[in-house]
């Protein structure tokens, strides 16, 4: 089948082009046949048709340039020279507008245009809230990719949540249309999670790229099935987003181009779940591992916020190191000495938020659940400050403000955006310190990396309030954030390292449950994992999900050579975003010794530094006096993993002056 848009030919039973994206055949609204996308009239049924694929788009539509963000759009120019041709997990979402033929046939065709130009809009909002890209508009839909070709670790999760949000943005313009015009609009849209090859990405943002796999085709099988209102999902998409989300499994249905059954599952609801640790702990934790002295650490801070003295602790690690697990061990010491523990988090697509946070935190002091209404939660709050005693009345404007609530104030609503937040701020503080009265009070926040600037004003006046009170604030962060908080005696830092290859052992031990674990599964698993707690759970985890591993009278025997074990997503998802936040130049090296290995040999490593930093790949500088030794290590923790998850995408050779790409190993 020929594409009408690029002219690409496509298989026979295609629905979209494999070049462009384009919708190749048309479904018939009043039967459902699908036609090819020439067809005037239904081949079922005898009903006319129109071609939604052939509706002009308004200008600012036409081009990525044209309605992309501008930050998103820097972020994706500056590093575009690194980002082609590199392989990326993704999240691919179709939607699709039901019934957009009939619709046309009743319509004038400025007014078509103008309702679907008003509904690009809201769809792109959604999309560009969790910095995903629109690949392809569809005429009377969209393609949108996320994870790509930007990487991020949860880009699974941003893609269920810009549908839901998608679906909940167009519920409000469907009544507005019914109201005003008596037009039913609805859509029905489908996702898919998978790998793609980054191609050519244009000065204009349009990017090419290279499907593995059936990644767009079952997202594109999953639209063409699901009702209008729905979102279907595959089960591949629902693994990593079930703890995440509420999801009704289907079942297996027969999809076509496939040779066995699909299970679907459709999205209903959003949890209210934010950090990964909550989003496992229904199917329950494993045992903390070498964490002793930090939670010696932590209970002596406590027990100096228990004489009355503020203590401030940072908890610093990378991802996957065990800073959630640390917090929620040494909550159960908290709680059960009496103390309040409140919670709040950074989440990583809602840096735009304000007091995304701190909200959190006010949720949890005054028992406001997500579900509540608008009343609700305003009676929550004055009853909530009520409850902490006289002289907060005034505060109660302010937080409901910062809740995005009417302040029921006119002075309050009435004042400059610069002196509300001041407002917002005191009163929080007094909230907070006033609860403290009472008993011991621990505040965690945790993902400060991803804090908002209002969130993290408040906690600046906390933190410089708290020398005299009974108050604990742990902070938690990765690498790259520098907290603005001045100095202080009372503050602490905590830096979680890896654990040893004595208590990754015990770890995986404790992941699967087994009275006795194959030596050889062993040693893979620590080794790969190189001691990252995340890592070990998961890499041990695939071994039994893929069958390299089964159970056998309550120990575990290999059933598969662990040569055919591949990198879960989880653990390529941590990696390829962290790699994509690397400058370019320590990028491309990050590239070369992914596919040299982790043991360098030192001529090789002169090299790949010549090649990344313009150097001639062969020039050499004069070797360092007492420089003998033959090979070294590249000093990067966690390289191996890194190496093996880059070197299944595709890298730069260092000895190429234009580099091709290597082909995707396994490990």
């Amino acid at each position: 089948m020929k594409c009408p848009q690029c002219q690409q030919d496509n298989p026979a039973d295609a629905r979209f082009c494999n070049g462009c994206g384009t919708r190749l055949v048309l479904t018939c609204p009043s039967c459902n046949q699908v036609n090819p996308p020439a067809s005037r009239f239904c081949n079922g049924c005898g009903e006319k048709l129109g071609n939604p694929s052939a509706a002009p788009l308004a200008p600012r539509f036409a081009e990525p340039q044209g309605y992309t963000p501008k930050h998103l759009a820097e972020k994706i120019l500056i590093s575009k020279g690194a980002l082609e041709g590199e392989r990326k997990l993704v999240t691919v979402l179709f939607v699709d507008v039901s019934g957009f033929t009939a619709l046309s046939e009743r319509l004038d065709p400025e007014d078509v245009h103008q309702l679907m130009d008003r509904a690009f809009e809201l769809m792109l909002a959604e999309v560009h809230r969790y910095e995903g890209t629109v690949n392809q508009f569809l005429g009377d839909g969209l393609m949108a990719l996320f994870g790509a070709p930007i990487a991020h670790e949860d880009h699974a999760v941003r893609g269920v949540h810009a549908a839901l949000n998608i679906q909940r943005a167009l519920a409000g313009y469907r009544e507005q249309l019914v109201r005003e015009r008596g037009i039913e609009f609805r859509v029905r849209m489908g996702l898919n999670t998978g790998a793609v090859v980054v191609g050519k990405i244009g000065d204009n943002l349009r990017m090419d790229y290279t499907a593995v796999g059936d990644t767009t085709n079952l997202a594109a099988r999953l639209l063409a099935l699901a009702e209008p209102g729905q979102i279907l999902i595959s089960e591949a998409l629902a693994r990593p987003v079930g703890p995440y989300f509420v999801l009704q499994s289907l079942g297996e249905v027969a999809v076509k181009g496939k040779a066995l059954p699909v299970r679907t599952h459709r999205v209903e609801a959003a949890r209210a779940v934010r950090g990964r640790l909550e989003a496992i702990m229904e199917g329950g934790l494993t045992t903390l591992v070498g964490r002793e002295r930090e939670l010696a650490l932590l209970q002596d801070r406590f027990a100096e916020v228990q004489a009355g003295r503020g203590q401030v602790v940072f908890v610093f690690g990378e991802p996957g190191v065990g800073k959630s697990r640390l917090l929620l061990e040494f909550r159960r010491h908290v709680e059960a000495a009496g103390a309040r523990w409140l919670t709040g988090r950074c989440v990583s697509y809602s840096r735009t938020t304000s007091y995304l946070a701190i909200a959190d935190l006010v949720r949890n002091l005054l028992g406001i659940q997500e579900a509540d209404g608008v009343e609700a939660i305003i009676g929550k709050i004055a009853a909530g400050v009520a409850g902490l005693g006289g002289g907060l009345d005034r505060a109660v404007p302010f937080v409901r403000a910062m809740l995005s609530i009417d302040p029921g104030d006119a002075e309050a609503a009435a004042m400059p955006p610069h002196q509300r937040r001041g407002r917002i701020v005191q009163a929080v503080t007094a909230l907070l310190l006033r609860l403290s009265e009472r008993s011991p009070l621990a505040l965690a926040v945790e993902d400060l990396h991803w804090i908002d600037p209002q969130s993290e004003e408040v906690l600046r006046a906390l933190v410089e309030g708290i020398a005299a009170t009974p108050v604990l604030v742990l902070l938690t962060h990765r690498p790259g954030y520098t907290p603005p908080f001045q100095d202080q005696t009372y503050v602490s830092r905590i830096t979680l390292r890896g654990l040893s290859a004595a208590q990754a052992v015990g770890l995986v031990g404790s992941v699967l449950r087994a009275d006795s674990v194959p030596a050889a599964a062993v040693e893979l698993i620590t080794r790969r994992a190189e001691g990252n707690p995340l890592f070990v759970e998961e890499l041990s985890r695939a071994l039994l999900e893929d069958g390299t591993l089964q159970r056998d009278n309550g120990g575990l025997k290999l059933a598969r050579p662990l040569s055919a074990v591949v990198i879960p997503d989880t653990v390529q998802g941590v990696i390829m975003a962290r790699i994509d936040r690397l400058p370019e130049a320590p990028k491309a090296a990050l590239q070369v010794a992914s596919v040299i290995g982790a043991g360098v040999q030192r001529p090789a490593r002169r090299a790949s530094r010549g090649a990344t930093a313009g150097r001639p790949a062969g020039a050499r500088r004069a070797p360092r006096r007492g420089a003998h030794l033959p090979e070294e290590r590249v000093p990067r923790a966690g390289l191996s993993v890194q190496a093996r998850a880059h070197a299944r995408r595709g890298v730069r050779e260092p000895a190429q002056a234009t580099p091709p790409r290597a082909a995707p190993p396994r490990w």
